[in-house]
């Protein structure tokens, strides 16, 4: 038996303030291009310059007082505290993307989670809890509750047999990244 363990890095970015979020990508572009962006701002043209970078982003509401202020969450091979990222969401309306919903906690037994979002989840579906969508389902880590997805596609890291239900079919077992779409099933690493 191989297994290996993979974190998900992520990179959040708090501003409202056009020409530092651009001068700072436009210096440490390079970097970030492993990374999951996720951006915590209000500015139209900050969201918009994203739009034909190669970059993945997520877009969420800021909760700040409009600060400038730059974070990093360290991967968890670098560092031993905990960093929450909220359950947030975009106001799409305004700015024509679609709605994400990241959920940086373990999903315990007896909870529901139904959405008409695209859901992310960097931490474990424990058993007994449900989750549904009629969007993309990206989960990073292991499914051991009841997924329904009716989206285009998923990412998932590992889940057991009959776990998965895809656009109405029930999935094998997956062991691997892998990437789900109408196509079949293809893994990733």
């Amino acid at each position: 038996m191989k297994t290996k363990q993979k974190s998900v890095r992520v990179f959040e970015i708090v501003s409202n303030n056009y020409e530092k979020v651009t001068n700072f990508i436009e210096k440490k572009g390079i970097l970030l291009k492993r990374f999951l962006l996720v951006i915590k701002t209000d500015n139209k043209d900050i969201i918009n310059y994203f739009q034909d970078k190669p970059y993945e982003v997520r877009f969420v509401k800021p909760d700040f007082d409009g600060s400038d202020e730059v974070i990093q969450i360290e991967d968890e091979e670098q560092s031993s505290s905990t960093t929450n990222v909220e359950v947030n969401t975009v106001d799409n309306a305004d700015v024509g993307l679609q709605k994400t919903e990241i959920f940086d906690r373990i999903i315990r037994s007896g909870s529901e989670i139904r959405s008409t979002n695209k859901l992310v989840f960097l931490q474990k579906i424990n058993a007994g809890a449900k989750v549904y969508s009629t969007q993309e389902i990206e989960i990073f880590a292991g499914v051991e509750g009841d997924v329904v997805c009716d989206g285009e596609y998923m990412i998932v890291k590992q889940a057991k047999e009959n776990k998965i239900i895809f656009q109405n079919e029930t999935l094998p077992a997956i062991n691997k990244l892998s990437f789900i779409s109408k196509h079949g099933i293809k893994e990733l690493e």
